[in-house]
Protein backbone atom coordinates (compact mmCIF):
# COMPACT_ATOMS: atom_id res chain seq x y z
CA UNK A 1 0.00 0.00 0.00
CA UNK A 2 1.18 3.57 -0.93
CA UNK A 3 0.70 6.41 1.29
CA UNK A 4 0.55 10.24 -0.92
CA UNK A 5 0.37 13.08 2.11
CA UNK A 6 -2.55 15.35 0.87
CA UNK A 7 -1.51 18.38 -0.06
CA UNK A 8 -2.13 21.85 1.62
CA UNK A 9 -5.46 23.56 1.06
CA UNK A 10 -4.16 26.38 -0.53
CA UNK A 11 -1.32 24.54 -1.96
CA UNK A 12 -4.32 21.65 -3.60
CA UNK A 13 -6.47 25.06 -5.02
CA UNK A 14 -3.84 26.44 -6.85
CA UNK A 15 -2.97 23.55 -8.36
CA UNK A 16 -6.36 22.54 -9.51
CA UNK A 17 -6.75 25.85 -11.10
CA UNK A 18 -3.35 25.21 -12.98
CA UNK A 19 -4.06 21.88 -13.81
CA UNK A 20 -7.49 23.26 -15.36
CA UNK A 21 -6.15 26.09 -16.80
CA UNK A 22 -4.23 23.84 -19.58
CA UNK A 23 -7.51 22.90 -21.07
CA UNK A 24 -8.31 26.29 -22.38
CA UNK A 25 -4.95 26.67 -23.51
CA UNK A 26 -4.07 22.93 -25.01
CA UNK A 27 -2.08 23.07 -27.32
CA UNK A 28 -2.46 19.13 -29.26
CA UNK A 29 -6.14 19.71 -30.44
CA UNK A 30 -7.62 17.61 -32.66
CA UNK A 31 -9.05 19.94 -34.72
CA UNK A 32 -12.98 20.06 -36.13
CA UNK A 33 -15.00 16.88 -36.85
CA UNK A 34 -13.35 16.68 -39.98
CA UNK A 35 -10.09 17.37 -39.15
CA UNK A 36 -7.00 15.87 -37.13
CA UNK A 37 -3.77 16.36 -35.96
CA UNK A 38 -0.73 14.95 -33.65
CA UNK A 39 0.69 16.17 -30.74
CA UNK A 40 3.30 14.90 -28.65
CA UNK A 41 3.35 10.76 -27.71
CA UNK A 42 -0.46 11.29 -28.23
CA UNK A 43 -2.24 10.19 -31.57
CA UNK A 44 -5.67 10.44 -33.15
CA UNK A 45 -5.87 8.28 -35.85
CA UNK A 46 -8.22 9.46 -38.56
CA UNK A 47 -8.79 6.77 -41.25
CA UNK A 48 -10.04 6.88 -44.25
CA UNK A 49 -12.01 3.54 -46.07
CA UNK A 50 -11.87 4.80 -50.19
CA UNK A 51 -14.13 1.92 -51.19
CA UNK A 52 -18.03 2.70 -51.09
CA UNK A 53 -18.92 -0.86 -52.22
CA UNK A 54 -19.91 -3.12 -48.99
CA UNK A 55 -22.80 -4.50 -49.74
CA UNK A 56 -22.85 -8.09 -48.19
CA UNK A 57 -20.98 -9.37 -45.15
CA UNK A 58 -17.92 -10.54 -48.19
CA UNK A 59 -15.86 -8.12 -48.80
CA UNK A 60 -12.73 -7.77 -51.25
CA UNK A 61 -9.43 -8.54 -50.14
CA UNK A 62 -8.44 -4.81 -50.56
CA UNK A 63 -11.40 -3.26 -48.68
CA UNK A 64 -11.26 -5.93 -45.85
CA UNK A 65 -7.10 -4.79 -45.55
CA UNK A 66 -8.09 -1.16 -45.12
CA UNK A 67 -11.16 -1.72 -43.07
CA UNK A 68 -8.79 -3.88 -40.97
CA UNK A 69 -5.76 -1.01 -41.18
CA UNK A 70 -8.14 1.79 -39.59
CA UNK A 71 -8.94 -1.19 -36.84
CA UNK A 72 -4.97 -1.70 -36.70
CA UNK A 73 -4.05 1.66 -35.68
CA UNK A 74 -5.54 1.19 -32.26
CA UNK A 75 -2.95 -1.37 -31.08
CA UNK A 76 -0.74 1.44 -31.92
CA UNK A 77 0.29 2.86 -27.91
CA UNK A 78 0.43 6.19 -29.24
CA UNK A 79 -3.12 6.08 -30.39
CA UNK A 80 -5.93 7.09 -28.05
CA UNK A 81 -9.26 7.52 -30.16
CA UNK A 82 -9.48 6.33 -33.55
CA UNK A 83 -11.99 7.85 -36.28
CA UNK A 84 -13.20 5.54 -39.08
CA UNK A 85 -14.98 7.76 -41.95
CA UNK A 86 -14.26 8.23 -45.97
CA UNK A 87 -15.58 7.21 -49.04
CA UNK A 88 -17.12 3.90 -47.31
CA UNK A 89 -19.00 5.47 -44.76
CA UNK A 90 -20.25 8.53 -46.81
CA UNK A 91 -22.07 5.16 -49.14
CA UNK A 92 -23.61 4.07 -45.73
CA UNK A 93 -25.17 7.22 -45.01
CA UNK A 94 -26.29 7.40 -48.82
CA UNK A 95 -27.84 4.21 -48.63
CA UNK A 96 -29.61 4.84 -45.38
CA UNK A 97 -30.57 8.00 -46.70
CA UNK A 98 -32.47 6.45 -49.75
CA UNK A 99 -34.55 4.21 -47.51
CA UNK A 100 -37.21 5.74 -45.60
CA UNK A 101 -35.37 4.58 -42.22
CA UNK A 102 -35.39 8.10 -40.82
CA UNK A 103 -38.39 9.05 -41.07
CA UNK A 104 -39.99 5.86 -39.49
CA UNK A 105 -37.49 5.94 -36.64
CA UNK A 106 -38.96 9.86 -35.94
CA UNK A 107 -42.31 8.79 -36.00
CA UNK A 108 -41.65 5.79 -32.84
CA UNK A 109 -42.45 7.12 -29.72
CA UNK A 110 -40.28 7.02 -26.53
CA UNK A 111 -37.06 5.40 -26.38
CA UNK A 112 -35.81 1.97 -28.08
CA UNK A 113 -32.96 0.05 -26.43
CA UNK A 114 -31.95 -3.32 -27.86
CA UNK A 115 -28.70 -5.09 -25.93
CA UNK A 116 -27.65 -8.75 -26.72
CA UNK A 117 -24.04 -10.49 -26.73
CA UNK A 118 -22.77 -10.92 -30.06
CA UNK A 119 -20.10 -13.52 -31.20
CA UNK A 120 -17.05 -12.42 -33.60
CA UNK A 121 -16.91 -14.97 -35.55
CA UNK A 122 -17.00 -14.32 -39.58
CA UNK A 123 -19.59 -16.76 -39.72
CA UNK A 124 -21.58 -16.05 -36.84
CA UNK A 125 -21.72 -12.15 -36.17
CA UNK A 126 -24.58 -11.35 -38.40
CA UNK A 127 -26.60 -14.25 -37.65
CA UNK A 128 -26.30 -13.19 -34.22
CA UNK A 129 -27.08 -9.40 -34.96
CA UNK A 130 -29.99 -10.70 -36.87
CA UNK A 131 -31.08 -12.31 -34.17
CA UNK A 132 -31.23 -9.05 -31.76
CA UNK A 133 -34.56 -8.43 -34.20
CA UNK A 134 -33.81 -5.59 -34.64
CA UNK A 135 -36.99 -4.47 -36.70
CA UNK A 136 -39.37 -5.83 -34.27
CA UNK A 137 -37.69 -4.38 -31.50
CA UNK A 138 -37.90 -1.10 -32.84
CA UNK A 139 -40.63 -1.31 -34.86
CA UNK A 140 -43.15 -4.38 -32.73
CA UNK A 141 -45.46 -1.51 -30.93
CA UNK A 142 -45.74 0.77 -33.97
CA UNK A 143 -47.89 0.77 -37.01
CA UNK A 144 -45.65 3.88 -39.19
CA UNK A 145 -43.14 2.60 -41.65
CA UNK A 146 -43.11 -1.06 -40.02
CA UNK A 147 -43.35 -2.95 -42.83
CA UNK A 148 -42.17 -0.44 -45.63
CA UNK A 149 -39.74 -2.80 -47.53
CA UNK A 150 -37.54 0.50 -47.77
CA UNK A 151 -37.22 0.27 -43.65
CA UNK A 152 -36.41 -3.47 -43.98
CA UNK A 153 -33.94 -3.06 -46.53
CA UNK A 154 -32.46 -0.27 -44.24
CA UNK A 155 -32.74 -2.55 -41.03
CA UNK A 156 -30.89 -5.04 -43.47
CA UNK A 157 -28.19 -2.45 -43.80
CA UNK A 158 -27.71 -1.57 -40.34
CA UNK A 159 -27.23 -5.57 -38.95
CA UNK A 160 -24.94 -5.58 -42.55
CA UNK A 161 -22.91 -2.74 -40.37
CA UNK A 162 -23.29 -3.56 -36.91
CA UNK A 163 -21.80 -7.47 -37.76
CA UNK A 164 -18.42 -5.17 -39.18
CA UNK A 165 -18.23 -3.49 -36.37
CA UNK A 166 -18.55 -6.56 -34.36
CA UNK A 167 -16.26 -8.69 -36.52
CA UNK A 168 -13.51 -6.39 -36.26
CA UNK A 169 -13.76 -5.08 -32.77
CA UNK A 170 -13.26 -9.14 -31.43
CA UNK A 171 -10.29 -9.35 -33.89
CA UNK A 172 -8.92 -6.21 -32.68
CA UNK A 173 -9.57 -7.21 -28.77
CA UNK A 174 -9.02 -10.78 -28.85
CA UNK A 175 -12.88 -11.41 -27.62
CA UNK A 176 -15.27 -14.12 -29.31
CA UNK A 177 -18.07 -12.54 -27.88
CA UNK A 178 -18.83 -8.55 -27.33
CA UNK A 179 -21.96 -7.03 -25.68
CA UNK A 180 -23.72 -5.02 -28.13
CA UNK A 181 -26.37 -2.16 -27.57
CA UNK A 182 -28.48 -0.61 -30.29
CA UNK A 183 -30.24 2.73 -28.76
CA UNK A 184 -33.27 5.03 -30.32
CA UNK A 185 -32.42 8.09 -27.78
CA UNK A 186 -34.83 10.90 -27.60
CA UNK A 187 -32.62 12.56 -24.99
CA UNK A 188 -28.83 13.22 -23.46
CA UNK A 189 -27.29 10.18 -22.60
CA UNK A 190 -24.21 10.96 -21.33
CA UNK A 191 -24.08 14.79 -20.75
CA UNK A 192 -20.90 14.73 -18.98
CA UNK A 193 -17.33 14.56 -19.77
CA UNK A 194 -15.96 11.17 -18.58
CA UNK A 195 -13.97 8.11 -19.98
CA UNK A 196 -14.59 4.61 -20.12
CA UNK A 197 -13.81 2.30 -17.77
CA UNK A 198 -13.61 -0.58 -20.20
CA UNK A 199 -9.96 -1.97 -22.34
CA UNK A 200 -11.89 -0.63 -26.22
CA UNK A 201 -15.26 1.47 -26.59
CA UNK A 202 -16.85 1.07 -30.40
CA UNK A 203 -19.57 3.22 -31.48
CA UNK A 204 -21.53 4.81 -34.06
CA UNK A 205 -23.97 7.17 -34.78
CA UNK A 206 -26.04 6.22 -37.57
CA UNK A 207 -28.73 8.88 -37.10
CA UNK A 208 -28.06 12.11 -35.52
CA UNK A 209 -25.70 14.23 -33.62
CA UNK A 210 -22.16 12.29 -32.75
CA UNK A 211 -19.95 11.84 -29.90
CA UNK A 212 -17.93 14.68 -28.73
CA UNK A 213 -13.87 14.30 -28.03
CA UNK A 214 -12.02 16.33 -26.06
CA UNK A 215 -8.40 16.93 -27.30
CA UNK A 216 -5.21 15.06 -25.88
CA UNK A 217 -3.75 17.68 -23.56
CA UNK A 218 -8.06 18.48 -22.52
CA UNK A 219 -8.28 14.80 -21.83
CA UNK A 220 -4.72 14.83 -19.52
CA UNK A 221 -5.54 18.06 -17.90
CA UNK A 222 -8.90 16.24 -16.52
CA UNK A 223 -7.55 13.40 -15.51
CA UNK A 224 -4.78 15.30 -13.66
CA UNK A 225 -7.33 16.99 -12.14
CA UNK A 226 -9.36 14.33 -11.10
CA UNK A 227 -6.16 13.03 -8.95
CA UNK A 228 -6.67 16.43 -7.01
CA UNK A 229 -10.49 15.47 -5.65
CA UNK A 230 -14.16 16.08 -7.27
CA UNK A 231 -13.20 19.85 -6.92
CA UNK A 232 -10.44 20.33 -9.40
CA UNK A 233 -12.21 17.79 -11.83
CA UNK A 234 -15.27 19.59 -12.27
CA UNK A 235 -13.23 22.81 -12.68
CA UNK A 236 -11.26 21.06 -15.31
CA UNK A 237 -14.41 19.71 -16.60
CA UNK A 238 -16.44 23.75 -16.46
CA UNK A 239 -12.92 25.32 -18.45
CA UNK A 240 -13.35 22.47 -21.10
CA UNK A 241 -16.68 23.18 -21.66
CA UNK A 242 -16.17 27.34 -21.61
CA UNK A 243 -12.98 26.25 -24.52
CA UNK A 244 -15.85 24.06 -26.49
CA UNK A 245 -18.16 27.02 -26.08
CA UNK A 246 -15.85 29.41 -27.89
CA UNK A 247 -13.55 27.87 -29.76
CA UNK A 248 -14.85 25.15 -32.56
CA UNK A 249 -11.31 23.78 -32.59
CA UNK A 250 -11.37 22.45 -28.83
CA UNK A 251 -13.04 18.93 -30.07
CA UNK A 252 -13.85 17.18 -32.52
CA UNK A 253 -17.05 15.26 -33.36
CA UNK A 254 -18.21 12.22 -35.18
CA UNK A 255 -20.56 12.21 -37.63
CA UNK A 256 -23.13 10.27 -38.96
CA UNK A 257 -22.36 7.01 -39.66
CA UNK A 258 -18.16 7.40 -38.50
CA UNK A 259 -16.53 4.65 -36.57
CA UNK A 260 -15.48 6.20 -33.18
CA UNK A 261 -12.76 3.70 -31.83
CA UNK A 262 -11.64 4.50 -27.66
CA UNK A 263 -9.50 3.00 -25.73
CA UNK A 264 -10.64 2.83 -22.11
CA UNK A 265 -8.46 2.99 -18.46
CA UNK A 266 -8.31 -0.77 -19.37
CA UNK A 267 -6.48 -1.08 -22.22
CA UNK A 268 -3.27 -2.42 -21.40
CA UNK A 269 -0.87 0.86 -21.17
CA UNK A 270 -3.53 3.35 -21.32
CA UNK A 271 -4.52 3.46 -17.77
CA UNK A 272 -4.42 7.26 -16.73
CA UNK A 273 -4.55 7.73 -20.70
CA UNK A 274 -8.18 7.68 -22.08
CA UNK A 275 -9.66 10.09 -23.57
CA UNK A 276 -12.64 12.27 -22.48
CA UNK A 277 -16.08 12.23 -24.20
CA UNK A 278 -19.64 13.51 -23.78
CA UNK A 279 -22.77 12.49 -25.90
CA UNK A 280 -24.06 15.21 -27.73
CA UNK A 281 -27.02 17.46 -26.51
CA UNK A 282 -30.33 15.56 -27.49
CA UNK A 283 -33.67 18.16 -26.92
CA UNK A 284 -37.03 15.71 -27.22
CA UNK A 285 -39.24 18.48 -26.49
CA UNK A 286 -38.11 19.82 -29.73
CA UNK A 287 -38.23 15.88 -31.77
CA UNK A 288 -34.66 15.84 -31.61
CA UNK A 289 -33.35 12.20 -31.11
CA UNK A 290 -30.25 9.58 -32.33
CA UNK A 291 -30.26 6.26 -33.71
CA UNK A 292 -26.54 4.46 -31.95
CA UNK A 293 -24.78 1.45 -31.61
CA UNK A 294 -21.84 1.07 -28.89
Amino acid sequence: RHFRAPLPSARRAMTAVAVAAAVVSAPDRIGTRRRGSRGGATRHARASLSDPTRHDPGFAADDDARWDAAWTSVRDASTRVAFIDGDARRDLRARLTRTNLREALAAIPGEVHLRAEVRTGASEALGDVRAMDLHGGLFGHVDAGARDDGVRRGIETLERDIADVVRSFGKTCGEDSAVVQVSLLRKTLCSKYHVDWVPLRAMVTYFGDGTEVLSAAASDAITRARALGPFAEDLAKSLAATAVASDATASSFSGECDVVLMKGERWPGNAGRAIVHRSPDVDGDAGEWRLGLR
